[in-house]
């Protein structure tokens, strides 16, 4: 049990409150209140109840929004791929610059495993930067990976594979954003990270990171 109001999870704190409304409003002289500031009490309760179902869905529908935004991203990268690699068969180095794309000074690394960095400073936020184990720091998606295919686990043991987690995105750029809920803060997340490739071959997982959940 938390130690205090403050320190109690959204769930906790509408079941401590419902708890209080019931025995309040079974007695509200004995605690020097009035019926009607028990009842004006349990309204304030379901207005809470309310605002974190409408942020629980809100949470829900942005991690749906992130899983089509990427790909239509994807989409979009290959599209550019393709008239960049098309052009340059034909067009002078003048007309390839004009289409301004970046420069691929730095050449994507071949695929071999994720390896995943978390940032856990933001309060029920982690960011989660990644790379390939082979890259050397390079930040570009190895060649042929559509990207990184995201999974966790909240809370107990890590993983033994990912029929333990839930999938949260395919992030076709790093960093990726997890949100969270005020009921998962002082939880871990365990991550499990892998390439999902342009023809739809997945690659190797690659090793389980695991962070605590700030509240």
């Amino acid at each position: 049990m938390a130690t205090s109001i403050h320190s109690l999870s959204d769930n906790e704190l509408i079941s401590v409150a419902n708890q209080m409304a019931t025995v309040l409003t079974a007695n509200p002289t004995n605690y020097g209140t009035t019926a009607a500031d028990v009842t004006a009490f349990q309204a304030f309760i379901d207005g809470f109840e309310s605002e974190l179902a409408a942020q629980a869905a809100a949470i829900a529908a942005s991690k749906a929004a992130t899983v089509n935004k990427d790909a239509a991203r994807t989409t979009v990268e290959t599209q550019m791929r393709s008239f960049r690699d098309t052009g340059k068969l034909t067009a002078k180095d003048s007309e390839m610059a004009a289409l301004g794309l970046p420069a691929s000074s730095d050449p994507a690394p071949n695929a071999t495993i994720p390896v995943v960095a978390v940032n856990t400073a933001e309060r029920l936020r982690h960011t989660l930067s990644w790379s390939d184990a082979a890259a050397n720091g390079n930040k570009k998606k190895p060649r042929g990976v559509m990207g990184a295919e995201i999974w966790v686990k909240i809370d107990g043991p890590p993983p033994g594979s990912e029929k333990d987690c839930v999938y949260l995105a395919l992030d076709s750029a790093t960093p990726y954003l997890a949100v969270y809920e005020s009921a998962d803060a002082g939880k871990t997340a365990h991550y499990m990270v892998r390439w999902r490739m342009r023809d739809g071959s997945l690659g190797a997982w690659g090793e389980t990171v695991s962070a605590t959940i700030t509240g």
